[in-house]
This record gives structure tokens, C-alpha cells and sequence, in this order.
């Protein structure tokens, strides 16, 4: 009796042991794929100098056979095609509107990355994006991103202050016995100079216009 005891009592042991490192695993991969594709979601708001918005432009490829193929996507199209190719479809909540030294920060939502399932053909890639408020604050996005105005009197152009970007993304711990868990991650870009006149409008300041083609005013 006291044999069979001690067997369970290592089988369970083992088990538990082995759900544990199993999970400590599959957390590590998650979390150093999403670090990574959060890097070089920055390094993309940052070379674009903010979050625009843009149609891709139509020109012909010599290396496909002088098919067509779209370049110049804005901010939002750039990342969600790099998302759409590192098969992410995890989601999640903003969450608190807090930013660095407790200011108030204007979170955005981006939802339905997979709506147009012909977008690097069509050359749209269709992005929408909410404010997030408390009538949302519990719905769930593919990642949020939030405008922090370094110091208003440095203006790069008119009306267009230096600034960073807060980005959030998600990724989640799943096991047999466990429901769901999803994680947050979070970065922010280095200090852009001089903002995009094109910005979305929602980022973008009173007063400045943007002039230039295939611009979406999301």
C-alpha cells in the first residue's frame, strides 16, 4: 500500500514537473518572438518618422517578371503585412491609459489585420483603428499604440512637436490543463525629431495638413 502511495506520489511529481518546464518553454518562445517583432515594430514607426497611413504605390517588379508589385506602404499597412508574414493573431486589451510619469496617454486599438486577405496584391491593406475609451477598454486588439509630445515647444515643423511611440503587443501561454494566458509586451521608440505632416489624423496635430498621395485619414 505504501509502495503504491509513493509511486502516485512521484508520478504526480513528475507530471506536475513537466507541465512546469513545458510551460516555462513555451512562455520563453512566445516572449522572445514577440520581443522581436515588437523591435522592429519601432524601428518601422521610427524610419516612417511616426504612424501614417498610405496606399501602396503600383510598380512593376524586373525580379518577378516585371509583375506588379506595391511599395510604399504607410506605418499601420508596413506593420501589418510584417505581422500578416510571422503569422501573429494574438490579441488583447490596451488596458490603463497611464504613461511615463503618470500622464494621461491616448490609446489606440488596430483591429482586423486579416480583413483583406488580398491585400499585398491589391496593394490596400486595410487598418482599422479605434480610440480607446471606457466604452472599449475590454475589447480586444492585434496590438495599441499611444503619441507621448516630448515638449511642445520643439517643433521639427509647424505644429508638429518631437515625440515617442508607445507600442503593445500580446502573446499567450497555453496548456492542456490550463485556460489561456495571455501577456502583455511593451516598448516605445527612440524621440522622433520631426513627425510626419501625414500622419492619421488622430495623431495629428490642429493646423497641419498633409498634401501628399494615397493618404488614408484614419
Amino acid at each position: 500500500m505504501k509502495q503504491s502511495i509513493g509511486t502516485v506520489w512521484i508520478t504526480g511529481l513528475v507530471i506536475t514537473f513537466m507541465l512546469i518546464f513545458t510551460g516555462y518553454l513555451a512562455v520563453t518562445i512566445s516572449y522572445s518572438a514577440s520581443v522581436k517583432e515588437k523591435n522592429y515594430i519601432l524601428s518601422i514607426i521610427e524610419k516612417k518618422n511616426g504612424i501614417t497611413s498610405m496606399k501602396g504605390k503600383s510598380v512593376k517588379s524586373v525580379l518577378r517578371n516585371n509583375k506588379n508589385v506595391y511599395t510604399g506602404f504607410g506605418t499601420l499597412e508596413s506593420i501589418t503585412l510584417f505581422l500578416r508574414g510571422n503569422d501573429y493573431k494574438q490579441t488583447g486589451t490596451c488596458g490603463e491609459s497611464v504613461g511615463d510619469g503618470g500622464a494621461r496617454l491616448k490609446w489606440y486599438g488596430v483591429k482586423d489585420i486579416y480583413a483583406d486577405k488580398n491585400a499585398v496584391n491589391g496593394g490596400d491593406v486595410k487598418v482599422k483603428v479605434e480610440e480607446i475609451t471606457n466604452s472599449n477598454k475590454n475589447k480586444k486588439y492585434y496590438y495599441c499604440f499611444a503619441k507621448v509630445v516630448v515638449d511642445s515647444s520643439r517643433k521639427g515643423t509647424r505644429n508638429a512637436p518631437a515625440a515617442y511611440y508607445r507600442v503593445r503587443l500580446f502573446y499567450s501561454l497555453e496548456l492542456p490543463i490550463v485556460n489561456s494566458l495571455v501577456f502583455t509586451i511593451d516598448g516605445k521608440t527612440d524621440i522622433v525629431e520631426i513627425p510626419s505632416r501625414c500622419e492619421i489624423k488622430k495623431l495629428r496635430a490642429s493646423g497641419v495638413k498633409c498634401t501628399a498621395g494615397n493618404v488614408k485619414n484614419t
